[in-house]
């Protein structure tokens, strides 16, 4: 059976909102940015979906290597526990300030913190208190159908129940935005984000460098006085 690929710019939503309910289906969905590349790491739900009673979720891991939270976005249930193991040679202080889900790991090495249980639905912004450019992000949610785009863009949405539409968050996009499923439930469906994918765990620029030294100097120039 010939696949079609169907493509819809964040523009055209507007018009889109009246469409035909969709009873289960698989769908294998494409995300490009604005500059026509790839935008990994971004959650797709089909709104409405949640998950089956009884079935809890097996804990999850976020690594820390290089400097880095590995992966950036992880997708749990409510209630899920997370270990955080450290596999740099350096201390890590990882915490959160998010509602509901706010903790604290202070200061440790290798797999010395307990897991974190996660009750509160929503996105959990991690961080790390000793290094700034580390970010990743929790998205908790009793929707089963939620999934992680890859690094290609790419993500194999399944859900069963009845939908009308692909809900997408990003950390990158100011809110979520909504998009028609196609008529049948099923195939491919392309679509474009209205945001290029940069990596917030990149390594800074010269002119960053440059900056956070001024500043740093500055502040040690003040403490002097």
């Amino acid at each position: 059976m010939r696949v079609g690929v169907v493509q819809l710019p964040v523009l055209a939503v507007a018009w889109v909102l009246c469409f035909s309910e969709v009873s289960a289906g698989e769908l294998q969905v494409r995300l490009a940015g604005s500059d026509g590349e790839p935008v990994p790491f971004a959650v797709l739900t089909v709104p409405g979906v949640e998950a089956a009673p009884g079935v809890p979720q097996n804990g999850a891991r976020v690594d820390q290597r290089e400097r880095r939270f590995d992966p950036l976005v992880t997708t749990i249930t409510p209630g899920t526990e997370v270990t955080f193991p450290n596999s740099d040679d350096t201390r890590h202080h990882v915490y959160s300030f998010s509602p509901g889900n706010a903790f604290e790991l202070k200061l440790f090495r290798a797999n010395d913190a307990p897991p974190v249980a996660f009750n509160a639905p929503g996105v959990v912004t991690l961080g790390c208190n000793i290094h700034d450019s580390m970010k990743a992000y929790l998205y908790v949610s009793a929707n089963s159908s939620a999934v992680v785009t890859d690094a290609e863009g790419s993500a194999t949405l399944r859900w069963e129940g009845t939908a009308t539409a692909i809900e997408v968050w990003h950390p990158q996009l100011s809110e979520p935005l909504q998009f028609p499923l196609p008529a049948d439930g099923a195939g491919s469906l392309a679509l474009e984000l209205p945001m290029a994918w940069q990596d917030p765990q990149g390594s800074k620029s010269d002119s960053e460098l440059e900056n956070m030294l001024k500043r740093f100097s500055r502040d040690a120039n003040q403490l002097s006085q």
